[in-house]
């Protein structure tokens, strides 16, 4: 046999089951309310690895900027030792780089001019040719020359 089921009592009968619920497990968010709960293991793990994430990036924009500001700063041509050919090679040199890289080294003249040839052809630097290379290869190889250590430092079985 089949049973009618009239709408308004099923809409009751939801109705009384809530409140009982209610009763039941005692005041509880009401509706469309968003209950909170505390964070998960995971959640924690994700939030500091967003704050880690976003601490790097702070930092790595602040080291960005000190860089900036010291490539920034102009070098003159008075940071190398006076000599012929000191314009040239400042003229020439930092259109690519900084004078660091030159004070700090040290190649003998054959080594400097074989660095022209890598720089052209590694770096694409303009090639240096005649009068203008040997001016600034000989300028290079007499103020940052190579090394020679001192008689005592000598490892006579690197000869």
């Amino acid at each position: 046999m089949l049973h009618r089921v009239n709408l308004n009592n099923v809409v009751v009968a939801i109705l009384v089951v809530a409140a009982l619920g209610a009763l039941i497990s005692g005041p509880g968010p009401k509706i469309g309310e968003r209950q909170s709960f505390p964070p998960t293991p995971a959640a924690i793990a994700f939030q500091q690895a967003e704050e880690a994430a976003a601490a790097r990036q702070t930092e790595a924009q602040r080291q960005a900027e000190i860089a900036r500001q010291v490539s920034a700063q102009a070098e003159e041509e008075t940071i190398l030792p006076e000599g012929e050919g000191r314009a040239e090679t400042f003229g020439y040199c930092t259109a690519c780089h900084n004078t660091a890289l030159i004070r700090r080294s040290r190649f003998s003249r054959d080594q400097w001019d074989g660095l022209m040839d890598w720089m052209t052809e590694r770096h694409g630097m303009n090639p240096l040719e005649g009068e203008m290379r040997s001016l600034i290869v000989d300028y290079l190889a007499s103020h940052f020359g190579a090394a020679q250590a001192p008689a005592r430092g000598r490892n006579p079985f690197l000869n």
